[in-house]
């Protein structure tokens, strides 16, 4: 019985992180390019099948040691592509297939999949609160929103039909190299190499967090978490009363 207490504390405090994550989940399901978190669950019963092996048995190896609480084996990023929408901005623009849009910061670069773009006071474009998106030449500088755009991310000024700059997609080989900032932006450990990818003009990538989805997990957690708090006040009944009827006797 005593140990139903680590095993059910265990289960409440790893619900609890789950819903941290599927909360940032919701409230991000309107942010262009956004990829949700998934919180993996570990527990005995799933470390027990990946030793011993559901149905196979080859290549078993030794249990060990093994904590039977529940506990979170870390947090994974879905970078699957979200649906697109069309626009009426000419700054708006998404990536097709892999790829993220390189932005300069005052900290370094960083990656995005928001192509929800915009010009800041010097006319260069910008990701708004993050910094300049990067080209092949650097810092792009349209100087005007009048522009249209091919799926090589060849911008054009809209009168002259000049070329005034090209957005530049970048991929990875490993996204494990890729840390998760905040809502859609991130930065890497490892060399970015340059992709060849469509890209779609006025158009933006929604965020793959989908609300009824997201909505489910989150029942689903606190449904299980409610469930081991009432069963943790169960416990304490009972420890209270097999401690009164075990007391000493006159």
């Amino acid at each position: 019985m005593f140990q139903g207490f680590y095993r059910l504390t265990s289960g409440m405090l790893t619900q609890s992180r789950n819903l941290d994550v599927i909360s940032n989940n919701m409230s991000n399901v309107t942010t262009p390019g956004f990829k949700e978190d998934r919180f993996i669950i570990s527990d005995f019963q799933s470390e027990l099948l990946l030793r011993t092996g559901n149905k196979v048995k080859a290549g078993t190896t030794v249990i060990g040691e093994k904590s039977m609480i529940t506990a979170g084996d870390g947090t994974v990023t879905d970078y699957s592509q979200g649906t697109f929408s069309t626009t009426d901005s000419a700054l708006d623009f998404a990536i097709s297939g892999n790829g993220f849009f390189p932005v300069q910061t005052d900290d370094g670069t960083v990656y995005t999949r928001d192509g929800s773009f915009s010009l800041d006071d010097e006319g260069y474009l910008t990701l708004p609160g993050v910094g300049r998106v990067l080209g092949e030449n650097g810092p792009i500088y349209l100087g005007t929103d009048r522009v249209t755009a091919d799926s090589q991310g060849r911008i054009y000024d809209e009168q002259s039909d000049a070329l005034l700059g090209q957005l530049m997609v970048v991929d990875f080989q490993d996204y494990d190299q890729l840390l998760k900032g905040e809502g859609n932006i991130f930065t890497s450990v490892g060399n970015a190499v340059q992709a060849d990818a469509q890209i779609s003009w006025r158009t933006l990538e929604n965020s793959n967090a989908y609300p009824v989805e997201q909505m489910t997990r989150m029942m689903a957690s606190q449904r299980a978490l409610q469930s081991s708090a009432q069963i943790m006040r169960i416990y304490d009944q009972l420890i209270s009363q097999m401690t009164t009827n075990l007391g000493p006797t006159q």
